[in-house]
């Protein structure tokens, strides 16, 4: 009787599976995707993961067949040109020069910070932002199931959820970093300071006259130069910019824009102080 009834659940699976082939090879995308992040790591920073004399053309080469593999399981296709893989590796110098501002900006906020290899080795932030650093370029170049492969890597490693889609600035700094959420279209300025569990997200969304969400607008906040947000900050809205040089005080609710040089540490009791007033 259970050989029966298994044999009719197996029948109907058969059926639901008809014309859903595993385009994707899940497992073999998985083992590609933490063979990528790796070699990523060793080629992007060699001094603290690997040795620069290491990092040859061969080496480079390898690179460039793992990257352009992900590209054709995640495109649905074997025809991903040369050209198309060659611009995503030119594209690493530029990040490493990035990701060394990361790893400068944090050993110097951060008291607790013995060295730069202790930075780069140990602390989520960074991995994560070098992982976003990446995943942001390939979402501009519109290979989106490659970026959010490897952002949700990051997320399940570190805890911090970064879209690829945000565009973020120089020097950035996540401190402790579990929980943070950054939404797709939210925009980070230079020298920014983000703590735990601090949410960059949407407050509503725009919808047709039929009631469907219409994608593509901005739903997350602009965070300009130079400002802090300490931990559990909630910050909604695409129309909400905090202005440079700003404090965002802990567990603070924020959904409306405030000027340069301002000081919230309270939205629920209205206790955001301007430059004028503090």
């Amino acid at each position: 009787m259970e050989e029966q009834c298994l044999l009719e659940i197996h029948t109907q699976l058969l059926k639901s599976y008809n014309g859903n082939s595993n385009r994707f090879k899940g497992k073999m995308l998985k083992v590609e995707i933490e063979y990528f992040v790796e070699n990523f790591k060793k080629i992007l920073l060699p001094e603290y993961f690997h040795d620069k004399d290491d990092v040859t053309i061969r080496y480079l080469n390898d690179f460039k067949k793992i990257t352009q593999n992900i590209l054709q399981l995640t495109k649905y296709t074997q025809d991903v040109s040369d050209k198309v893989t060659m611009m995503i590796l030119g594209k690493i110098s530029t990040i490493r020069l990035m990701v060394l501002n990361d790893i400068k900006a944090a050993f110097l906020k951060d008291p607790a910070a013995k060295s730069y290899e202790e930075v780069a080795i140990t602390y989520p932030g960074i991995f994560a932002i070098m992982i976003h650093r990446i995943s942001h370029e390939l979402y501009k170049m519109g290979y989106f199931l490659f970026s959010r492969l490897l952002s949700e890597y990051s997320h399940s490693k570190t805890g911090i959820d970064i879209h690829p889609g945000a565009t973020i600035g120089d020097s950035f700094f996540i401190d402790h970093g579990t929980g943070i959420v950054i939404g797709e279209t939210a925009i980070i300025g230079n020298n920014v300071t983000i703590y735990q569990n601090v949410t960059l997200g949407a407050f509503s969304f725009h919808r047709d006259e039929n009631g469907a969400i219409i994608k593509g607008m901005k739903r997350h906040p602009t965070i300009d130069d130079h400002v802090t947000i300490y931990a559990g900050a909630t910050i909604l809205g695409g129309d909400t910019v905090v202005g440079k040089e700003s404090i965002i005080g802990g567990n603070v609710w924020l959904t409306e824009s405030v000027l340069p040089n301002s000081k919230v540490i309270s939205t629920f009791q209205n206790k955001i102080y301007y430059p004028q007033e503090s």
